[in-house]
Formats: structure tokens, C-alpha cells, sequence
């Protein structure tokens, strides 16, 4: 650092400012400073800044991957935090973590080695939360507890989605419809995405005046498989479902064609909290009612570069309102039995 300091001809605490964003540094000088690091190919110790006590320049995004991995709707929320967060001056560190591991969340906030976190797979009564809280590390959520009052989020509208997916089926004529979701242990522990959507389905349906069931599964191929099977054995009077569960879906699909079912013409589908690059990844394409996973993401990082930059102290809260986009898995209702 004091390299750079004789090369840049500014004091040791100058570049130190410039690193550490305490203090504003003229353009010219942030220049100066920039170039003298690339000519000597200085690259700051970020984990003895955070040792120090002072900005490292790294947030982390804990989400738990889980025996299922990252899917790609989920990886387009990560990545346009990743982005974001590059845009605001820092780097995105990609933390797998379980989240009943509250002591390991704790530890990574004890060393000091990260600024703030993004916490992704919120549960409605989320016990991270409180930690969070207590720790006084700066946080924003992507997905919301049952109680937000007072945090910064980012999330979809369920609500929303859930009745632009019923209402288009519905218009179709699709009387008995179903909802995929994740496992039944994702339910019953009040994993967020998969508790709002089935409560917006269900009350989207019971205003059209329709059945809508509930069909949770594995999230992965088999799972697909086995709900098909559910489908096919106990609800056969099925024309419709709202997927909200993307490793299933191409497994759900398979087993369709291998009975005989076409989609959309026996069976019409609509994924919600879907990205675009996923839709499109299928044969059909699906019909999506969603926002944008990555301008989500941007929103979340942007929330929490600016609670870092202490502007305002209120919460920072936002809906993404979802779009209706029709591909090719969804048409008129079937008449009979396929």
C-alpha cells in the first residue's frame, strides 16, 4: 500500500479510503490510485480488511442448494444479484448453506468477513431471520416471512401469479385443475414460495369456480414421474396444472408422452415463478406466469447496497408484479379422457 501511495504521490490513507469507501476520493485521484495498483499488481488483502474491522467489499447470497442443486430460474436470481452487486462496487460470494446451520450463519457473521447478506428460500416463519436481527449485519431477503413488517425484501406476488395462471385456464375451459409443487416436507415447514402459491391458487380457483388440487412432489425427474402417476391414477379428470416445481416438470412431461397424453391437447401447463430462459428450455415451451428472476435479483443487491450506504433507514419493500406469457403448453380444455 505504500507502493502505491509513492506512485500515485498520494498519502498511505488515501489509497486506504479508496479501498475502503470510508471516505470519498476525488475521480482523479481514484484514478491514480487504480492505475499505480494495476502497474504494480496490488491486489488488497480483503480478508485481513475484514480482520481490521473495516469494508471488505463482499456480500454474501446464502441459499440452500439442498440434493437438487441450483435450477435455472434460480440461477438467474443469483446472477443478476452478482451483477448488481458488481455495479455497486462489490463482489458476490455464493454461500450453500442449510438453513436450520444458524451456527454457521453466525460464524460467518462473527469474522467479519462479509459486508451484508442476501438471503434466498425464505420460509414463512424463518428462524434465520431473527439471527439476522440480532447480529445487526446489514440483510435483504429475496422472498418474504409471513411477517415482514419492518424488513427489506424482495418477492414475487404469489397472489398475482396464482390468478393469472387459473384466470388463463379458466378461460380455456379447464375445470379441474392441479398445483405441483415442491415436496410435502417443503409445505409443511412453511417453505415460502410453495405455501403462497398453493394458498393463491386455491383461492384463485375457488373465484373461477374451479377444482384446483395439490400435487406436491420431489423436485427432480423421478418426482415428476411419480405425480404424473398421482395424476393419471387418482385425478384423471385433470386438463390443467400450474407448475411450480421446474425438475419436475420435464419429468411430469416424459411420462405424459409415454401415456399417451400431448401437451397442450390433454393436458395444458402453466409454470409460475419461471424465468423466460427456462420456459423456453422445454418441448413445449411453457406458458409462464412470472416475473424477472434477475431484474429481481438486481433489485435485492441494489436494496442492500444502498441499506449499506445507510441512505434512509426505512425498509425497502417490493412486489414484482408477474406477466402472462403464452408459449405453446396451453390450449382448450379436452372434452373426454385422452
Amino acid at each position: 500500500m505504500a507502493d502505491v501511495a509513492r506512485v500515485a504521490r498520494v498519502s498511505r490513507s488515501t489509497v486506504s479510503y479508496a479501498l475502503s469507501g470510508v471516505r470519498p476520493i476525488a475521480p482523479e485521484t481514484r484514478e491514480r490510485i487504480l492505475k499505480a495498483m494495476s502497474d504494480l499488481g496490488y491486489t488488497p488483502n480483503l480478508l485481513a480488511q475484514g480482520l481490521a474491522g473495516k469494508r471488505t467489499g463482499i456480500l454474501s447470497l446464502i441459499f440452500p442448494v439442498g440434493e437438487q442443486g441450483m435450477n435455472t430460474t434460480e440461477f438467474e436470481y443469483v446472477q443478476g444479484a452478482a451483477e448488481q452487486a458488481r455495479v455497486d462496487g462489490y463482489h458476490l460470494l455464493l454461500w450453500p448453506m442449510d438453513p436450520d446451520d444458524l451456527g454457521e450463519m453466525q460464524r460467518i457473521v462473527a469474522q467479519g468477513l462479509v459486508d451484508g447478506i442476501l438471503l434466498m428460500e425464505v420460509r414463512s416463519f424463518d428462524e434465520r431471520i431473527p439471527v439476522l436481527l440480532e447480529t445487526g449485519v446489514p440483510f435483504v431477503t429475496i422472498g418474504r416471512p409471513a411477517d415482514a413488517a419492518g424488513l427489506t425484501f424482495v418477492d414475487a406476488d404469489f397472489e398475482a401469479m396464482g390468478e393469472l395462471a387459473v384466470s388463463h385456464l379458466a378461460s380455456l375451459g379447464h375445470t379441474e385443475i392441479g398445483l405441483v409443487t415442491h415436496s410435502r416436507e417443503s409445505l409443511d415447514t412453511g417453505y415460502g414460495p410453495m405455501v403462497r402459491s398453493w394458498d393463491a391458487v386455491a383461492a384463485a380457483a375457488s373465484r373461477h369456480g374451479i377444482t384446483a388440487r395439490l400435487f406436491p412432489t420431489a423436485s427432480s425427474f423421478a418426482g415428476g414421474r411419480e405425480v404424473f402417476g398421482q395424476i393419471l391414477e387418482g385425478s384423471p379428470e385433470t386438463t390443467g396444472l400450474v407448475m411450480i416445481n421446474e425438475a419436475a416438470t420435464a419429468g411430469l412431461l416424459g411420462a405424459a408422452a409415454a401415456h399417451g397424453w400431448r401437451v397442450p391437447e390433454s393436458l395444458s401447463i402453466v409454470a409460475i415463478n419461471t424465468s423466460a430462459g427456462s420456459a423456453e428450455r422445454f418441448m413445449p415451451a411453457l406458458t409462464t406466469a412470472s416475473a424477472e428472476p434477475s431484474v429481481m435479483g438486481r433489485e435485492a443487491a441494489q436494496f442492500l447496497a444502498r441499506r449499506l450506504r445507510s441512505e434512509g433507514a426505512e425498509a425497502l419493500q417490493w412486489l414484482a408484479e408477474p406477466v402472462l406469457t403464452l408459449r405453446g403448453s396451453t390450449a382448450v380444455a379436452r372434452a373426454t379422457q385422452p
